[in-house]
């Protein structure tokens, strides 16, 4: 068996190999940056772009970038060139990259100007805007890894996923997959294949999980638009990490097929993974979620509801139920006062704050209740992928070993039990929204922002909307600030943090809000989102 380590030296050389010579960085650059340092504005200072591409990529959001094209103000190819530059400075300054294709994303987007130039019109909604897309995701004559070094010698994929299909149907230009954990069960994106992703807002700390590269890439502005999944928060634990705008829809309204999985297909979890949006704004996520509904994937996937996309108005003032605090994982300071600051922002725009606080079951039980619908696979699939290279386990995946799982092997009467659990909670939270006449439940996302990296722990406050299958948002807002939390008295004396609070590593990063709402009401949260956002700016 070839040594692991040799296999990914070549995997990594591969994909340098794909960069031409003059997009890359010069080593005095490389060399220039701590390994704290935020690199958001390298990009711009590298001298790799012109000052048209630093505009094509800094000025706009994937919404304004589209008008722009859909004008004849912007070619496809101009675009596709500046944000595949863009993607590669991305790359080397934190590696969230697996898959690089530029040649193919260019051959596409002159494809798409020739066909503007003969029609005087876009192909739609989405003509020669370049999205990224999580490692998972298919796409023909590319490989999927999906960062097991025993795959790395596929060969590359026959066929798109059927997302991927739709949005080039939809005029998208793809060009790069991005990293993600071995595994994708844990919060760090980190693998023995391609290595760590690192937070470009600090490289010491963690661009999360599991749609990290993701996160990392959007970031940094080498993509304005990206797709991932999400199954205990893998699109809003990165989109809180970077400071970007993470979505979750209720499962099955976004085709699923057609991707490379990292476990073992057939689980009898009743849990479904949700393909979303990681972008930089609100009505990006909304243009995603409508433009791929409308297409009515579920002509082209069998596991897509037939759920056609509704325009909805929301009329305030809202009804916003609170869920604060878990105290097995208590909020850090940063945390603490981004809640408080937004709730006194919202209640002064005449909005009702109702406090939920007495769940009927715990965030902390509802995550481990979680994680052991994760954990049915008798064969161990993922664990199998790892020992078929004798790749060493990433840490991070210890985080994930409660002591709780030491002796976890269902049986198929402790599954119904574990299903019928479910149901109680599921009705006991719908319930809930009725009673309350709730709008939304906001929460924190995570107890604190990014921290350094495979101490992010358990996903306690993310997991809830999967356990549900409610849709939920993350938006950025605030951030961390040592010395306001001490004097505004949001630093708790005898407090344990999970992890440790660490105010000087922490410093200046952001924090954000998330929000939730009943299933298939995924129109409705993301109108939500956006009056709440208009509310809280200064």
């Amino acid at each position: 068996m070839e040594d692991w380590r040799e296999v990914s030296a070549r995997k990594k050389k591969s994909n340098l190999e794909k960069i031409p010579n003059e997009w890359r960085l010069s080593a005095d650059i490389r060399a220039k940056y701590s390994d704290s340092a935020n690199v958001l504005d390298v990009p711009k200072t590298s001298g790799v772009l012109s000052s048209k591409e630093v505009e094509i990529t800094e000025a706009y959001d994937a919404s304004g970038l589209l008008e722009r094209i859909a004008a004849g103000e912007l070619s496809s190819y101009d675009v596709a060139v500046a944000f595949c530059k863009r993607a590669a400075i991305a790359h080397q300054l934190v590696n969230c990259l697996t898959e690089i294709f530029f040649d193919q994303a260019l051959e596409r987007a002159k494809e798409l100007d020739e066909y503007y130039e003969k029609n005087k019109k876009t192909i739609g909604p989405l003509h020669g805007l370049p999205i990224s897309l999580k490692d998972s995701f298919n796409i023909k004559g590319v490989q999927s890894t999906v960062a097991y070094v025993s795959f790395a010698s596929h060969p590359p994929q026959e066929s798109n996923s059927v997302l991927v299909d739709l949005l080039l149907s939809q005029g998208a230009v793809v060009y790069v997959k991005t990293n993600i954990p071995q595994t994708m069960m844990t919060a760090d994106s980190d693998n023995p294949l391609f290595g760590r992703t690192l937070n470009p807002l600090n490289l010491s700390l963690t661009a999360g999980g599991s749609t990290g590269g993701e996160g990392a890439l959007i970031a940094l502005r080498g993509s304005l638009m990206g797709a991932g999944t999400d199954i205990a928060g893998s699109l809003r634990i990165p989109a809180l990490c970077n400071g970007i705008y993470g979505f979750k829809p209720t499962s099955s309204r976004v085709p699923f097929s057609g991707k490379t999985p990292p476990g073992r297909l057939g689980s009898p979890s009743p849990i479904i993974a949700s393909i979303g949006p990681e972008a930089h704004s609100i009505r990006d996520l909304e243009l995603f979620m409508s433009t791929v509904i409308r297409a009515e994937p579920w002509d082209m996937d069998e596991t897509c509801l037939t759920v056609p996309w509704r325009s909805v108005t929301i009329h305030g003032p809202l009804r916003i139920g609170l869920i604060l605090e878990d105290p097995k994982r208590p909020l850090h300071p940063n945390m603490l006062r981004t809640m408080k600051t937004a709730l006194t922002r919202l209640k002064s725009k005449g909005h009702s704050i109702i406090d939920i606080t007495t769940l009927p079951t715990s965030l902390w039980t509802l995550s481990l209740n979680t994680w052991k619908f994760f954990r049915l696979d008798p064969q161990k699939t993922p664990l199998k992928h790892i020992a078929a290279s004798s790749e060493p386990w990433v840490p991070s995946i210890a985080a994930t070993m409660q002591p709780e799982f030491a002796h976890f092997s269902p049986d198929l009467d402790a599954l119904f039990e574990m299903n019928v659990e479910r149901k109680k909670v599921v009705k006991e939270f719908h319930d809930l929204m009725r009673e309350y006449r709730l709008d939304t439940i906001m929460m924190p996302p995570y107890q604190t922002t990014a921290v350094p990296h495979d101490t992010y722990g358990f996903p306690v406050y993310t997991a809830l909307a999967n356990y549900l299958d409610w849709p939920a948002g993350v938006l950025p807002f605030g951030k961390a600030e040592m010395g306001r939390e001490r004097e505004e008295g949001f630093v708790r004396e005898g407090v344990v943090y999970e992890p440790e609070y660490l105010p000087e590593k922490v410093e200046g990063m952001p924090t954000g809000l998330q929000f939730l709402a009943r299933p298939m009401r995924d129109e409705e949260l993301l109108k939500i989102m956006a009056i709440v956002e208009d509310d809280i700016r200064d």
